[in-house]
């Protein structure tokens, strides 16, 4: 389920290729769990509702304009968090299942399912993905990270961090663990960021951010961006920070971003989630440039579509066409991709609770 911050959400719930796009309107035209070799494409990860095994994973073949709607067959289990592409595999994290489901990225094929326990067989329920050398990275709701090696698909080390991980980033020899606290209300969500030397697989230090931060990303400068989602109960808004991991200097940045985002270059695309005192959804999208350390004039969506409940958004690295989830619980999603200028190119459904978007090659 949500951490707290997300509650008010949670109960109320042209071209890539010539051929493509209006025709991913289309179900299942190719064979379950069956991918093109070397086909382009972009796998949609929805989470399904709490406690029902209705996660699934979609694939939109760029070069048929196919969509497969349930890759796995209704058998990815119960809320999928998260997933990366890495080393020719798919590492998808499914919390309320709690494992690591391991998909070969041409076939689609399934390579391995890997429990995620502690010592005493009980669930971590992890989060959140990253990967460096040879080893993936999961945060747990339990308050660790996991490391599993890539060759032998086993879990291999944990090691401790904050309170209820949320995201998770490696860069140059590190990993930077969000500590949400956002899992344990009426206790007070935490505030701090985890420095993990992956080397020595253990917390060198924490780093003060904003209240119950959540997604985790680096860039190719040596920086750390990250959202935190205040607190819902207490009023407190979120917001984005950038951690200088030169200097540790943390900076709020002055745009609305309080949920997930994307990097794509030097740009970084965004949306606000927040409510009005009716309880009605305000949605907030843009456009930063890291470098230049201000918002851009880009639209995101310019002509006016309206978003009910986005939960995830994802830019095409060649084509910076944006995809945004549309993710109304407990129904199915609704996936729009917009083009640079902002108008709607193609939308087409996807599973419950649409919320990542990994783009292959």
């Amino acid at each position: 389920m949500k951490k707290r911050s997300d509650a008010g959400k949670t109960l109320l719930y042209f071209m890539v290729f010539a051929v493509v796009f209006s025709a991913c309107e289309t179900e299942d035209p190719v064979p379950r769990g069956k991918g093109t070799p070397g086909s382009q494409g972009v796998f949609i990860l929805n989470e399904g509702n709490p406690g029902s095994n209705d996660a699934s994973l979609s694939y939109c073949n760029f070069e048929t304009g196919q969509l497969t709607a349930d890759v796995l067959a209704g058998e990815l289990g119960s809320l999928a968090q998260s997933m990366i592409a890495y080393g020719g595999k798919l590492y998808i994290v499914v919390c309320e299942s709690s494992n690591l489901t391991v998909l070969d990225v041409e076939t689609h094929e399934l390579v391995k399912r890997i429990s995620v326990t502690d010592e005493n067989n009980q669930p971590r329920k992890p989060r959140y993905l990253a990967a460096y050398g040879r080893h993936v990275y999961a945060s747990t709701i339990d308050g660790h990270v996991v490391r599993l090696d890539t060759a032998s698909l086993a879990l291999d080390g944990v090691a401790k961090v904050g309170k209820n991980p949320e995201g998770i980033a490696a860069l140059n020899g590190k990993l930077y663990v969000a500590n949400s606290g956002g899992w344990d209300y009426p206790a007070p969500p935490d505030s701090t960021l985890s420095v993990v030397d992956i080397a020595r697989f253990e917390e060198e230090k924490k780093i003060r951010v904003g209240v119950n931060p959540y997604i985790v990303k680096a860039d190719k400068r040596g920086n750390i961006y990250l959202t935190y989602q205040g607190d819902f109960f207490s009023n407190l808004p979120g917001g984005i920070q950038k951690l200088n991991t030169a200097t540790g200097k943390v900076t709020t940045l002055d745009i609305p971003a309080n949920q997930k985002f994307d990097l794509a270059g030097d740009l970084l695309y965004f949306y606000s989630l927040v409510y009005d005192e009716n309880f009605n959804p305000v949605c907030t999208f843009g456009v930063y440039d890291t470098v230049k350390g201000e918002r851009t004039s880009d639209p995101v969506i310019s002509d006016g579509t309206p978003m009910k409940s986005p939960n995830g958004i994802g830019v095409h690295p060649q084509t910076r066409e944006v995809y945004i989830a549309d993710s109304y619980f407990p129904n199915k999603s609704r996936v729009y991709v917009f083009g640079t200028d902002g108008k709607k190119v193609r939308d087409f459904e996807a599973g419950i609770g649409a919320n990542l978007f990994v783009f292959h090659p």
